[in-house]
């Protein structure tokens, strides 16, 4: 991509019109701060938003769980330090189902060379594309781990039902998701939980057992770690 260079990060609608009329893609514009001064119209509609304007000035924690917000947070240090991030793969998705995008970050310069923000298109993996790399070393793992979430679930398991070495299965989930097999896993086990914890009348500790934690006390640590509040505040604000 060309170097982008805007005087400003205000009013950039108009010059990102186009991105708009392209199919299954999300793009955005943050300021330093990690501020949104731009979403085009399939991210805004994603977080239920009708327009840009009413997602300018929030930042990814208003927007995802507190991890994930940090993992978002350290991809747009990079690109405010100029660097280009390409084809970084996430996960998104609730408990009953994954979406696949390849996300790319930009910095964005001033007339005078400074970065002045972060520039990012993330593009849906349609069916269609089901044989690219990351499916094909991926789908395995990532199936048997939301199949069988609610089990204890090693690592060395995860491995044998994936036909590979414990260390090449860490160098597949690194490569293509930044993060380990069992970051992954325990992100699918909160995201059943928080299905759970607002659709159900099950006790706090029952959904921790039913969805792999070994006791209440280690679902509720777990469980602010990645949405930022407590599993009671979720269920009182039903």
């Amino acid at each position: 991509m060309t170097k982008l260079v805007f005087n400003s990060l205000s009013g950039l609608a108009q010059s990102f019109a186009t991105l708009d009329l392209i199919p299954d893609t999300h793009a955005w514009v943050k300021d330093r701060s990690g501020r949104f001064t731009y979403g085009n119209s399939l991210f805004c509609q994603r977080f239920g938003f009708q327009d840009s304007s009413a997602l300018n000035g929030k930042t990814d924690y208003d927007l995802a769980p507190t991890d994930m917000a940090e993992r978002y947070r350290s991809d747009d240090d990079s690109a405010l330090k100029g660097v280009v991030i390409t084809d970084r793969l996430e996960l998104i998705g609730g408990a009953a189902s994954v979406e696949w995008f390849l996300t790319s970050k930009w910095p964005i310069y001033n007339s005078a060379d400074d970065i002045i923000g972060s520039f990012a298109i993330s593009r849906h993996l349609n069916r269609s594309e089901d044989k690219a790399i990351p499916f094909r070393e991926l789908s395995a793992p990532i199936n048997y781990i939301r199949q069988h979430f609610a089990a204890e679930i090693s690592i060395a398991d995860l491995a044998r039902a994936s036909n590979l070495s414990i260390s090449a299965l860490e160098r597949r989930f690194r490569k293509h998701l930044d993060k380990t097999p069992h970051q992954y896993l325990n992100e699918v086990r909160l995201q059943h939980a928080h299905k759970l914890l607002v659709t159900s009348d099950k006790a706090i500790g029952t959904i921790a057992i039913d969805t792999g934690f070994c006791d209440h006390s280690h679902f509720t640590r777990a469980y602010k770690k990645h949405f930022g509040t407590a599993p009671r505040d979720n269920r009182t604000r039903r």
